[in-house]
């Protein structure tokens, strides 16, 4: 009985163990794959969102651009009313009426105001003959004041009853004076800010929606909504009306979970958001959860079978060795079962044992005060330091990675590329590390955010070459090399902006008029070149001074600015000579209305140093044929420039035409 409880013990210890380690592989598998699955979604989360804000930002801008165009249209068409309009209203109605199929499609109605306010003319008639007074409203008041264009908040107007936004634009007289405003409305639910980028919208449910910066509706699905303030603590908004631009997970009105979006215009402040629910969105999250946890589940218990198998035949050995032992101390077997040792030669063996343990243990010693200074100095060094297998993980990792990361270095072990940085950075440097797996040293440069902020690290990856050739891993040094990437793209943007005016220099302009012939040779669009000085500007030098003189340049190009489109470049050549790259131009009709109002705007007097300045310029406009390299169509636009002032300057010339006033 008692052989035989000596026998079952063993067998009952191989069972106990093969159970348990069975139950630690299947538990092991549950929880790498649940937390893995845990990692994906926060990062599939991200994703998700940071897409959702990039397409709201590209329509923001896609918005910025068309109110920018909206505004320079009605001051175009106010740059061009006739100068006796406000005196002959007839005349200014038959100059507008003509005008019409430029602004019909886009606005409700024109109407004309004196300097007062006061309505000379409306355009349309909606059953109501009431006057506007608009003396004290913003788009009057703001286009009085700065001589420039200006769109209004939402307002339900007092004429047509409709819920409109204003475009007010100052109609100057000759001499740069302010003698009216032109408005032009334009019918919310009509024109529908967001209908040229509905097709943005997210998913299938989603939409897309336009706010004011105290939270009024301008545009939204649902036309109840307009002009409705929204209650704050709907959807985040709370937030957005306190400057937030991102996207965040909230609850709306209705009481479902979504991802909102904001971002604000530039133009007018306006907050554009966009709306995504969450089941929605999160829906492939979900299925990929269910799948995995089914996978893994049935993975981790074929493992587990498979570990308690071979924990049976793994122990085998021991089994026997165990039996081999017991048949020596209790059944009285000789020695020699244990391969025929003999006393002398076993005492020999347990001294080898000995002198070897006592050397591994001095070895160890050594090699942990080596790494222990190696540890020590990779730790305090500011860059990142690490190694990687070629299963392309990381096997080490210094202290800077807890530093930037929030990584520490045994959290690192085993962790990709990817879940460390991100696919994008693992992308940039996929190139160089397959590159140094292939047995060379290879350098890199990486574009990510660490802590928030964007980051640029430069660095090499060193191949760790085995005696047969190949590639055990891979050694990579990082730093950061942030601040010198900025000064880089500094001292390149300072080499492509004119100082004086902040305008674009002769270099950029060169650079963006082959460009621009490139596209509009590949496109058969019509381009044109203004070349425009100012008159008499050595007098205005030799008269009062070089620093005068810069001051009638500053704001020379600054009004310049003003004139022309978001989609022209004007750029400074040197001294007084200045040019405008004019792409998509509707002609040399639209060419000589800019031209125009380049020209009227140089009217007003200059506030300097020495008082107000009379400046007028010259402008010479010359339109692109096809075939034309660069300087053949600056020459042309130089000569139409000659023209200019030889009918007396303080006009224009397009082409050969006789200058216009």
């Amino acid at each position: 009985m008692l052989k035989r409880g000596l026998r079952l013990v063993p067998a009952t210890l191989k069972l106990r163990m093969a159970c348990v380690a069975a139950v630690l592989v299947f538990v092991a598998t549950l929880l790498v794959t649940l937390s893995t699955l845990a990692v994906a979604e926060r990062g599939m989360k991200s994703v998700i969102g940071d897409q959702q804000y990039a397409m709201l930002a590209s329509a923001a801008s896609f918005m910025d651009d068309r109110i920018v165009a909206r505004v320079a249209q009605v001051e175009a068409l106010a740059a061009s009313l006739p100068a006796a309009a406000l005196g002959d209203p007839d005349a200014a109605r038959r100059f507008l009426e003509a005008q019409a199929p430029l602004w019909e499609h886009e606005y409700l109605n024109l109407i004309l105001l004196d300097v007062r306010g006061q309505q000379v003319l409306s355009l349309r008639s909606f059953g109501n003959e009431r006057r506007l007074d608009a003396s004290g409203r913003d788009y009057f008041r703001h286009p009085v004041a700065t001589r420039r264009g200006f769109m209004s908040q939402p307002i339900v107007s007092r004429i047509s009853g409709r819920q409109v936004v204003v475009i007010g634009a100052p109609v100057l007289d000759r001499g740069g004076k302010v003698t009216g405003v032109l408005t032009a409305s334009m019918d919310l639910q009509a024109t529908g800010f967001l209908r040229q980028i509905s097709a943005l919208k997210p998913g299938a449910s989603g939409y897309l929606f336009l706010m004011t910066p105290d939270g009024t509706t301008i545009d939204h699905p649902d036309p109840r909504r307009l002009l409705q303030r929204t209650g704050l603590r709907a959807s985040g908004l709370e937030r957005a009306l306190h400057g937030f631009e991102g996207w965040i997970e909230a609850v709306g009105l209705d009481g479902r979970e979504s991802i909102y979006a904001y971002q604000r215009l530039r133009t007018t402040s306006w907050i554009l958001g966009a709306r995504y629910p969450t089941e929605e969105a999160f829906a492939p999250l979900a299925q990929m959860r269910r799948n995995a946890i089914y996978g893994a589940s049935g993975l981790a218990l074929a493992s587990g079978v498979l570990a308690w198998a071979l924990v049976f035949r793994l122990l085998a050995p021991l089994q026997r060795l165990r039996d081999r032992i017991r048949a020596i101390r209790h059944d009285g077997a000789d020695i020699a079962v244990l391969h025929d040792t003999r006393r002398d030669e076993i005492g020999e063996l347990g001294n080898a044992f000995y002198q070897l343990m006592a050397e591994r243990e001095n070895a160890e010693g050594l090699r942990a005060a080596s790494e222990k200074r190696l540890r020590l100095i990779t730790d305090n060094l500011p860059v990142l330091i690490a190694y990687v297998d070629r299963e392309r993980r990381f096997r080490f990792g210094n202290a800077t990675f807890e530093r930037w990361f929030g990584v520490a270095p045994e959290r690192l072990v085993g962790m990709s590329i990817a879940q460390l940085m991100g696919e994008d950075a693992a992308r940039q440097g996929a190139d160089s590390l397959e590159g140094a797996f292939a047995g060379r040293a290879t350098t890199c440069q990486i574009r990510l955010q660490i802590q928030g902020a964007p980051r640029v690290l430069e660095g090499v990856y060193i191949p760790d070459l085995q005696p047969d050739g190949s590639v055990a891993g891979v050694y990579a040094l990082k730093h950061d090399m942030t601040h010198v990437k900025e000064v880089e793209e500094q001292l390149s943007r300072l080499a492509r902006i004119d100082t004086l005016t902040g305008l674009a220099n002769r270099r950029s302009f060169n650079e963006t008029l082959q460009q621009a012939l490139v596209r509009a040779s590949r496109h058969g669009r019509t381009l044109a070149l203004a070349y425009l000085d100012v008159d008499h500007f050595k007098r205005i030098n030799d008269s009062h001074g070089h620093g005068v003189g810069d001051e009638v340049l500053k704001e020379f190009g600054e009004r310049l600015r003003a004139c022309v489109r978001a989609s022209d470049l004007p750029a400074r050549l040197s001294g007084d000579e200045f040019v405008v790259i004019l792409e998509e131009i509707g002609g040399a009709g639209e060419a000589a209305r800019i031209s125009a109002k380049i020209v009227a705007a140089m009217r007003a007097p200059f506030s300097t140093g020495a008082g107000m300045l009379a400046v007028s310029a010259s402008v010479g406009v010359a339109l692109w044929r096809p075939g034309q390299d660069e300087d053949a169509l600056l020459a042309a636009a130089d000569g139409a420039l000659y023209v200019a002032k030889a009918n007396g300057r303080d006009g224009y010339a397009v082409g050969g035409d006789e200058a216009a006033a």
